[in-house]
């Protein structure tokens, strides 16, 4: 079994503030696929207003059939009529799929702005931690080469100290980090709750 270095621990205080790093860029696709979700729900809102001007205007000219439908020469039979009608449902039909779907579309960008500001919480949280990581190792390095070098003991115990202080913060910092952690996978729930309610809110429309 290898031996494990103090350069180890470093290293992975290193590799950790990189990862955080990611996570924040990963964190800012997210806020960015968002903003384009809004933005096309936004567009689904305008084409639902245009197809409820559409919509009135077939209401208007079945109102005008159904009064020709009425005299024999006029050109407009009932079937006429119904095949109007039926446009309408169609339509209205098709404006409240596309109303769920604009809402929906919403929702689920603003859940996820609440999910990217844990992600970012969570990074900046495990870059501290890292720090601390790192002020651990270097305390012990510290401790040690004073020992070794037989440094008075009042000297020794004031890192000793302070390493215990360190120690304490890194305890603190890491139930942070794994409060902050549940934070992200409640969030993503929620995320995810949307996302379904966004599929289900559709059949099929233009």
């Amino acid at each position: 079994m290898p031996i494990v270095t103090h350069e180890d621990a470093i290293e992975l205080a290193k590799l950790d503030v990189e990862v955080a790093h990611l996570f924040i860029k990963i964190a800012h696709k997210i806020n960015s696929l968002g903003s384009q979700e809004k933005k096309l729900g936004e567009m689904y809102q305008s084409y639902g207003k245009d197809l409820q001007v559409y919509l009135r205007k077939l209401r208007d000219k079945s109102k005008q059939m159904d009064v020709l439908s009425r005299e024999d020469n006029s050109g407009v039979d009932s079937e006429d009529v119904s095949e109007c009608k039926k446009r309408i449902h169609d339509v209205d039909d098709q404006i409240k799929m596309i109303e769920g779907y604009y809402d929906r579309l919403k929702d689920l960008a603003l859940q996820k702005k609440g999910l990217t500001k844990k992600m970012e919480e969570y990074s900046k949280l495990v870059v501290f931690n890292a720090r601390i990581r790192k002020s651990i190792v270097l305390i012990g390095l510290k401790i040690d080469k004073a020992k070794n070098k037989m440094v008075a003991a009042e000297s020794i115990s004031k890192d000793e100290d302070r390493m215990k202080d360190v120690d304490r913060e890194f305890e603190r910092s890491n139930k942070e980090l794994a409060k902050k952690w549940e934070q992200i996978l409640e969030e993503r729930s929620e995320v995810n709750q949307v996302w379904n309610a966004l599929k289900d809110s559709i059949d099929e429309f233009e």
